[in-house]
């Protein structure tokens, strides 16, 4: 063998010794200090324990320290919730709730709207995907509310810090739920915290800014198509003066009306149902719609429209709705007669059925401190059970304008005019106007043609009135009504006067005398 060959092979030998002798001494290195506390030791040492081989030991570590891992995000979760519901306060509010109005109302004056980078811009405030005015809808420019977009936004509250969080639901989940019943947007605010205090004052103050914004206007609500009240409007309240009737009877109704509400005591005392029905019946045109809504600013109670022909109405759906109005509010019922006459549906769209309305009025479940109005023009086609007393405790009967009620319009119609111009033009206006012939709202039509010229509109409403009686009247709203009305029990009825025999005309004959109402003392129950 060639000597540079035998050195090579002793040199290749020398190394292969020294690696297995390395390996040896590696193999036989104990473990670094404290491994065996660590996961990995305790899997290996649990594995030599065993008999498990390498391959199989890490196989047991990684799925160990996985499952450590799962089940620390799993559980960290809970605890991560833990912790914030231990230091943070949260309010959430729904847009399905009248709640919701609140909020973006509050949003809408706070002055962190007004320096939001993000925000949306609009002219409704939505609740529940229906609209609610504001009051811009009654100018010609509409209001507009700067919101702070969807998303999270800080804000500072009375030197507190907080967060808001705007949440919308996607477009093709709010589509398949509907417009109504879909998944709602929804709002939360949240600061650091355990007490509950500065949100709960928070809820407050905004719930007051929007009963602010609603003080001197009337706010109407309406039952829609899935059993739900929805705010429709609201509306400036209309002072009484404005209302063209007997001031006895407009004088007794508010009295009445306002003793009723002070009168809760006397009612629980007794054991009687807290409640009040007034029924508002006669000619068409001559203010029943405008008396309530006058009644209901006078007294700050808000109106709930029920309209018994929507085909979506039930006995159920009327319960539930009657029984969810506030304990404090007007309910109306408008043209009853043209649902039901005598306990015949009157209308084929309605499913209500005549038991269920009066279940509904005066049932168990019925709301108590609430005031009932219902309007008629055809008070003989009303069933006896639905006007009994107890459903309905004060009638009151409008008619075609008297000579005082044309004098008086004439009067409010044009306030600017000075005292005996308007005192000489108003009684030559009234004194060519037949007693009871034309409703008020007939006369205001005529007036509303003459709004600029108080001199013309009295000097031309004679032939007005003749070019009526040559036609036979057949523009006007007054008919005849040959069926006696009968006083039903001991119900209050209030009558702004008593009816005469309407004068004979050349094209329309008398009408035959009615029995008039009278307005009997308004009696506390126990008297």
């Amino acid at each position: 063998m060639h000597p540079r060959q035998a050195l090579l092979t002793s040199q290749l030998g020398l190394v292969v010794k020294n690696a297995n002798t390395l390996s040896r001494s590696y193999s036989s290195v104990p473990d670094a200090v404290g491994s065996q506390d660590t996961v990995g030791g305790i899997v290996s040492n649990i594995a030599q324990h065993l008999g498990m081989g390498e391959f199989a030991t890490g196989g047991l570590q990684l799925a160990v320290i996985g499952g450590f891992l799962a089940g620390f995000r799993y559980f960290g979760g809970y605890f991560v919730d833990y912790v914030k519901k231990r230091v943070i306060v949260t309010a959430n509010f729904d847009s399905r709730d009248e709640s919701y109005s609140w909020i973006l109302n509050w949003l809408n004056e706070h002055p962190y709207s007004n320096v939001a980078t993000q925000f949306s811009v609009s002219t409704v405030i939505s609740r529940g995907a229906q609209r609610l005015p504001g009051e811009g809808l009654d100018s010609t420019a509409p209001a507009v509310y700067f919101l702070p977009a969807h998303g999270l936004h800080i804000l500072r509250h009375k030197n507190r810090f907080m967060w808001l969080n705007r949440e919308r639901p996607s477009p093709s989940v709010a589509a398949a739920g509907g417009q109504s019943n879909g998944p709602a947007e929804r709002i939360s605010i949240s600061t650091f915290g355990r007490s509950r205090a500065p949100l709960h004052n928070l809820v407050l103050e905004a719930r007051t800014l929007f009963i602010e914004r609603d003080k001197s206007r009337t706010v109407v609500f309406a039952a829609d198509q899935y059993g739900a009240w929805r705010r429709t409007r609201s509306r400036l309240k209309r002072p009484l003066s404005t209302i063209v009737i007997s001031h006895t009877v407009k004088d007794r109704l508010v009295n009445d009306a306002k003793e009723f509400l002070e009168s809760e005591n006397f009612y629980a005392e007794r054991g009687l149902p807290y409640r009040r029905g007034y029924l508002l019946y006669g000619q068409p045109g001559s203010g029943k719609s405008s008396m309530i809504h006058s009644l209901a600013g006078e007294l700050g109670l808000n109106i709930y429209v029920v309209n018994l022909s929507n085909k979506s109405l039930t006995d159920d759906t009327l319960g539930e709705l009657v029984s969810d109005t506030p304990s404090r509010c007007l309910l109306l019922i408008e043209d009853v007669d043209s649902a039901f006459v005598q306990r015949t549906q009157g209308s084929a769209n309605s499913s209500v059925t005549f038991s269920g309305l009066l279940n509904a009025i005066d049932g168990v479940a019925a709301q108590e401190g609430r005031i009932l109005c219902m309007t008629t023009n055809h008070i003989e086609r009303l069933d006896p059970a639905l006007i009994r007393p107890g459903r309905i405790d004060v009638r009151i009967l409008f008619e075609n304008a008297s000579q005082a009620q044309a004098a008086e319009l004439f009067r409010k119609f044009y306030p600017g005019l000075p005292t005996q111009d308007a005192l000489k033009l108003s009684k030559e206006f009234s004194s060519h106007i037949p007693e009871k012939r034309f409703s008020m709202a007939h006369l205001q039509g005529y007036l509303m043609g003459q709004k600029n010229n108080p001199i013309a509109g009295a000097n031309g409403i004679q032939e007005w009135v003749q070019r009526h009686e040559n036609n036979g009247g057949s523009d006007s709203t007054a008919y005849d009504q040959d069926q006696e009305v009968e006083e039903f029990g001991n119900t209050g009825c209030i009558s702004g006067t008593s009816t005469p025999v309407r004068p004979a005309t050349p094209a329309r004959p008398a009408t035959p005398k009615r029995i008039p109402f009278t307005l009997p003392e308004v009696r506390k129950p126990d008297e």
